[in-house]
């Protein structure tokens, strides 16, 4: 800013010496000291580079000086390929040209800067996209940025015509770069023309990429030219989820360059230990953990709050979040739960998990895991395989080999267990204490009678592994014995009753 602020003082000089002799040589310094002024400027947001053109002008005394400064930076902005510059241009014609504080030289050249700033005014860099209501291919109204819209992601808004060369030759550019890489964006197509044939033969020839919406307005009812500038096409519009143009005037290799920006600021990272304690403190209530209801209601949540609401990075992070924390939960709540968030908010076609990076990081892990989830399901019949374990009855104790669907109880639980774990021990003694009261005259009779309905099959997966490998292959395939104890529970026909479950 010091460096904007000399050059200031510099192009002081300079607008004196035009006021007192504007001969061409006063001209050809004011022009060369304008010029530096731009060019301290270029890297400033386009709001600061319009308060320093307000403020160079007002400097300006001497009506001739003021028109010549005036107009040199409108037509710099004006004519400049930098995006974001047309934002300078509008502001002063509307600030200093078209309230009348300065002239055009000519009439002709007031009324073009004037079209000019009323086609771009309302889809200028940093502005909210302009609502639209276009008709799709199939004849269906399709609202665009309006205040129903609920999109929250990135779009790119796309017109052309079909008798448009250059339109033709980015058409192909743009098809080819998405069917290339697949961004997280949406592609809004509209044709500005109204030959329905011609446009059926582009779409079909041209730009026939799926991911593409193709839309037209050819009764331009939607007076998409003027909120969007479309005097001549191609025109390129890069709108993000929050509806505010943030790329405009673009071409297909500029679009990438922003595109490729997004996709590297968008990779999120998942299962913080902030994202972590705030899940624990939800559920901290539940001293002997949360019900599947509970999290499936937290799930729900998640997405009522984030993607219902039309932002999907928000739901990225939090579902993302989710999905680690309670993968690394045990306990049949959580686990369920598991099984329905990554059902409904990661697996489910929303078209939210899109870029490489969540293809890796969330979509992959959640199919792992939804690969150990779906075994021996609640309601199926349990594996039919035998295995050697010791039952346990409320009259007696005995080792046996029997098909786990085969444990003659009404109600079976099975654990799987590993020596020298604390937590397996003390599921041990929990279903003893229970079949316990078989016996004991102290209880209910009603309680004695559902303890006796009950037999408990106790399996050391550490001696399987040792004595057995073959068979532990079997039951490493038929059952998420990634984290033990793993028990389930059965009836007398073997059909899986719960999962993952504890008797603490």
């Amino acid at each position: 800013m010091k460096r904007l602020l000399l050059i200031f003082l510099s192009l002081s000089v300079a607008v004196s010496t035009f006021a007192r002799q504007t001969d061409s040589l006063a001209l050809a310094s004011l022009g060369v000291k304008l010029g530096e002024y731009y060019e301290a400027m270029k890297y400033e947001s386009p709001d600061v580079q319009a308060q320093e053109c307000d403020f160079l002008i007002e400097s300006t005394a001497d009506s001739i000086v003021r028109q010549y400064v005036t107009l040199d930076i409108y037509n710099h902005y004006l004519e400049s390929p930098v995006m974001g510059a047309e934002n300078v241009a509008v502001h002063v014609f509307d600030r200093w040209i078209g309230t009348g504080k300065v002239r055009m030289r000519s009439n002709s050249d007031y009324l073009k800067a004037q079209v000019h700033a009323d086609f771009n005014r309302r889809s200028l860099l940093g502005k909210r996209a302009q609502p639209l209501l276009m008709q799709t291919a199939e004849g269906d109204l399709l609202e665009l940025f309006g205040k129903d819209d609920a999109s929250g992601g990135f779009r790119i808004l796309y017109f052309y015509d079909t008798d448009c060369a250059r339109c033709k030759v980015e058409s192909l550019l743009l098809n080819s770069l998405l069917s290339t890489i697949e961004y997280p964006v949406e592609i809004y197509a509209v044709y500005a023309g109204d030959n329905r044939e011609n446009w059926d033969s582009y779409v079909s020839n041209v730009l026939n990429d799926r991911q593409i919406v193709h839309l037209w307005d050819p009764e331009l009812v939607s007076d998409f030219q003027r909120k969007y500038g479309v005097i001549k096409t191609p025109r390129m519009f890069l709108i993000a989820p929050d509806g505010i143009i943030i790329g405009r005037g673009l071409d297909t290799e500029s679009l990438k360059v922003l595109l490729d920006g997004i996709s590297r600021s968008d990779e999120l990272t998942y299962g913080s230990q902030e994202s972590s304690d705030l899940f624990d403190g939800i559920f901290s209530a539940s001293t002997s953990g949360p019900s599947v209801d509970d999290v499936k209601d937290i799930a729900d949540y998640i997405r009522k709050r984030t993607l219902d609401a039309g932002d999907k990075r928000a739901f990225r992070q939090m579902a993302g979040d989710y999905l680690y924390y309670l993968s690394m939960q045990n306990g049949e709540g959580y686990k369920e739960g598991l099984k329905y968030h990554i059902e409904k908010n990661i697996l489910s076609d929303d078209g939210v998990w899109t870029s490489q990076d969540d293809s890796l990081k969330v979509i992959e892990y959640a199919l792992m895991i939804s690969d150990m989830l779906s075994l021996n399901v609640p309601g199926s019949r349990i594996t039919s395989v035998e295995v050697p374990g010791v039952l346990h009855t409320w009259r007696k104790v005995r080792q046996t080999v029997t098909p786990l669907d085969m444990l003659g109880g009404e109600n079976n639980i099975i654990i799987f267990y590993t020596e020298g774990c604390q937590v397996c021990a003390a599921e041990k003694e929990a279903s003893l204490a229970m079949l316990s009261a078989g016996k004991d005259r102290s209880v209910t009779r009603a309680e004695r009678r559902k303890a006796r309905k009950v037999n408990v099959f106790m399996v050391n997966v550490d001696r399987i592994m040792e004595t057995d490998p073959r068979l532990a292959m079997t039951l490493l395939d038929s059952f998420d014995l990634s984290v033990l104890p793993f028990i389930i529970m059965t009836d007398s026909q073997g059909r899986i009753l719960r999962r993952y479950m504890s008797l603490l």
